[in-house]
């Protein structure tokens, strides 16, 4: 029931947060005011989940990461909690924002699956929970991908910086997922039916990721 009522009142703070945000960066970015309203749900979302998953990401390693990594110990009720809050920003994504590419609509469904799952297995016990909570975790580290995907439709000069940010962190961690997935797998039909659907996944993440570093055209 507890993570239930976490990840409505994240949606209901995601979505608020639209409204908040929209005012503030129209106000410091006048490129904005110019994009249309699509676009600017667009910026809205890639920035509130670029600062959303840094605080995630943090609550996570302090209060999962002690117990996981030392004592092999995953507190369900933590997880869903904090699984809730992650995928919040993805479900209020797909209600708010008209011109997601097809990919990317994908993706924020097979999250929304996996945080069902989330809700009912025991990661305590059960392998895929396990990999999927650490392919999130290190999805979320690479939140500079979101803000830079936000912020660069808001200013005329690009922002080579961020962009190099990007790019590499969303390299490192996509490695490091992909390396832990393999290294941790039990071969199973449930480990089995957590790939497929996370296939899904990585083949956004390959798009984006080739975007950022090849500047490979993006339908968005």
């Amino acid at each position: 029931m507890l993570p239930f009522f976490v990840f409505l009142l994240s949606c209901y703070s995601v979505n608020y947060g639209y409204a908040y945000l929209r005012d503030y960066i129209g106000f410091n970015c006048p490129n904005f005011d110019l994009l249309s309203d699509s676009r600017k749900n667009y910026v809205l979302k890639n920035i509130i989940k670029g600062l959303y998953l840094p605080v995630l990401v943090v609550c996570g390693g302090i209060l999962l990461g002690p117990s996981a990594l030392k004592l092999r110990t995953f507190n369900n009720t933590i997880i869903r909690c904090l699984a809730g809050m992650y995928v919040s920003n993805d479900l209020i994504g797909l209600y708010r924002v008209e011109e997601l590419p097809t990919t990317t609509k994908m993706h924020h469904s097979i999250s929304l699956v996996f945080l069902f799952i989330a809700w009912v297995v025991d990661f305590q016990t059960n392998n895929f929970a396990q990999l999927l909570l650490f392919y999130c975790y290190f999805s979320a580290i690479s939140f500079p991908v979101n803000l830079y995907l936000g912020l660069r439709l808001c200013y005329s000069e690009p922002l080579p910086r961020l962009r190099s940010i990007a790019k590499w962190s969303y390299l490192v961690c996509l490695l490091i997922n992909w390396w832990l997935q393999f290294s941790l797998i039990e071969y199973s039909t449930d480990t089995l039916a957590y790939l497929f659907l996370l296939l899904f996944i990585v083949y956004d993440d390959i798009i984006l990721l080739r975007w950022l570093w090849l500047g490979k055209r993006r339908s968005e």
